[in-house]
């Protein structure tokens, strides 16, 4: 990122507002897949949940050149993000499948490719809801994703093993022996 950045100010290009990138790691290094002009998903959600700075301030402050590292400040926690998905997706979503959102504490809800009608939700043929998690470890952050993920009901699904620590050590262990 740091890269593509300094090329691009060097070229007389300067870059002001929201990068992000996708990679992949491989045995040769890092590979750039992709750059977008906005914010990741579900990238967002688990970085700006902790966020404690005015966002707008942040982006002024980008379009004039004069943002500083205090200029952004983070709750020092950690987030997990776990998707509740259609039945089926991502090729052939079931859409139009009701879904009843059970207690969520101690999580965020983001309502995303749902509809309400007349008081009751419905999948559509994208994810449907995301939950965040947030706690002092990532531990705490997966329970409480967990815990409300799973007081969803509906012809839904979503991955139980994001945010867990043996998924993290298995992604860890696949980097290790790329590298």
């Amino acid at each position: 990122m740091k890269s593509t950045v300094a090329v691009m100010e060097r070229t007389g290009n300067p870059y002001k507002g929201i990068l992000y990138g996708q990679f992949m790691n491989t045995a040769r290094g890092p590979k750039v897949i992709e750059f977008n002009a906005r914010f990741g998903d579900p990238e967002a959600m688990n970085v700006l949940s902790l966020l404690r700075s005015d966002l707008t301030d942040i982006v002024v402050k980008i379009t004039t050149g004069s943002l500083s590292a205090a200029d952004a400040r983070f709750e020092k926690a950690a987030t997990v993000c776990k998707y509740i998905v259609p039945s089926g997706y991502p090729d052939s979503a079931a859409k139009g499948d009701p879904v009843t959102i059970g207690t969520h504490t101690g999580a965020l809800l983001y309502y995303a490719n749902v509809e309400e009608r007349e008081g009751t939700l419905s999948t559509l043929n994208s994810r449907t809801l995301a939950f965040v998690g947030i706690g002092l470890t990532l531990e705490e952050a997966e329970q409480r994703a967990e815990r409300s993920a799973s007081a969803v009901q509906g012809n839904v699904r979503y991955r139980r093993d994001i945010g867990t620590r043996a998924l993290l050590d298995r992604r860890i262990a696949h980097m290790k022996e790329l590298r």
